[in-house]
């Protein structure tokens, strides 16, 4: 706790010099779980109306960043989809609270018999508390002393709203899924300090799948979809190379993020409803133990009633790259 207090403190100092600091997402590693997450263009892409839920927990042993994520989705007609979706995300053991609603609009055009184009644009707002009595200053602190006194420091404003713009665009064919997306088009400002002039950087990602399906003499299938996604936003890069083979119950996974660390993923898949498990192994050497880095994943798939019975939910478990007409 101690360790996780300095680096506030730090954090607020540089605030109060007036360095630009340039705030970062919430990173899901089951990113095919949270398909609106990862592009606007995907809304509606399930054919039928789709729940979903997500919870991470990064560096237990801190429990300084832990985000919750939902979002429902449905088809408009036969091409266009519309979502609507939530997301909490508290920062640096509950300093910083970071709490986004949202609704998302996407259309798809189909090229031929086995390939479509769509984009997708999401319109969000965010309302950004920090809670300035969680830190410690140095001159808060005194030798052979345990009390906390006043401190010196100046404080800023305790939230911030903002509303921000992204789009996202999709290609699909039979077995392949390729995008691109771009969320904060428009850069709000995200700041504390009035002095400040820190703003909330571009994300971007691309992504592409292909799935290789089989089918064993029970006339049973499985595939196995290899998949790469990078994302940027600011300084920070995050390139996954990996996949994930399934079948009508059981998905096994893994990722390996570019120098920071390996996942594995799990999931399970009863009918329309599905869970997942993914855990991040840190690549990088630090002297303190941060522990484990876990994700919980929940979805549900509903059916529209007299729906063609050849068009339905098959039970595949997680695969967003279906039915994507």
């Amino acid at each position: 706790m101690k360790h996780l207090l300095s680096i506030s403190a730090l954090l607020v100092l540089l605030m109060s010099m007036n360095l630009s600091l340039n705030a970062q997402d919430v990173y899901f590693s089951q990113f095919y779980a949270t398909p609106i997450y990862l592009n606007s263009a995907l809304a509606g892409s399930e054919g039928n109306p789709r729940l979903t839920l997500a919870h991470r927990q990064q560096w237990s042993n801190l429990s300084a960043y832990n985000a919750s994520y939902f979002s429902f989705d449905s088809p408009l007609g036969k091409q266009s989809g519309l979502a609507i979706h939530a997301l909490n995300d508290q920062q640096m053991d509950r300093v910083i609270n970071n709490n986004a609603v949202g609704t998302t609009l996407s259309h798809r055009i189909e090229l031929n018999n086995r390939a479509v184009i769509g984009g997708g644009i999401s319109l969000n707002y965010f309302q950004k508390s920090f809670n300035w009595s969680q830190l410690t200053f140095e001159d808060q602190m005194v030798a052979g002393s345990s009390n906390r006194y006043p401190t010196a420091e100046r404080f800023g404003q305790s939230r911030s709203q903002m509303f921000d713009v992204g789009v996202g665009f999709i290609y699909a064919a039979e077995n392949l899924v390729a995008g691109i997306n771009v969320s904060h088009i428009n850069t709000p400002k995200e700041r504390f300090n009035p002095e400040s002039d820190a703003i909330l950087p571009r994300r971007y990602t691309a992504h592409i799948a292909y799935s290789f399906q089989k089918y064993a003499y029970s006339k049973k299938s499985y595939s196995f979809t290899p998949s790469i996604v990078y994302e940027n936003q600011a300084s920070m890069d995050y390139l996954n190379v990996g996949g994930y083979w399934n079948n009508n119950f059981l998905t096994i996974g893994s990722w390996y993020r570019i120098k920071q660390a390996l996942v594995f993923t799990l999931g399970l898949s009863f009918q329309q409803f599905n869970i997942g498990y993914s855990y991040d192994h840190s690549m990088q050497n630090a002297q303190v133990n941060y522990g484990a880095t876990n994700e919980f994943t929940m979805s549900y798939r509903f059916q529209w009633k007299g729906k063609d019975p050849s068009k339905n939910y098959k039970g595949k478990c997680p695969d967003l790259y279906k039915n994507l007409r």
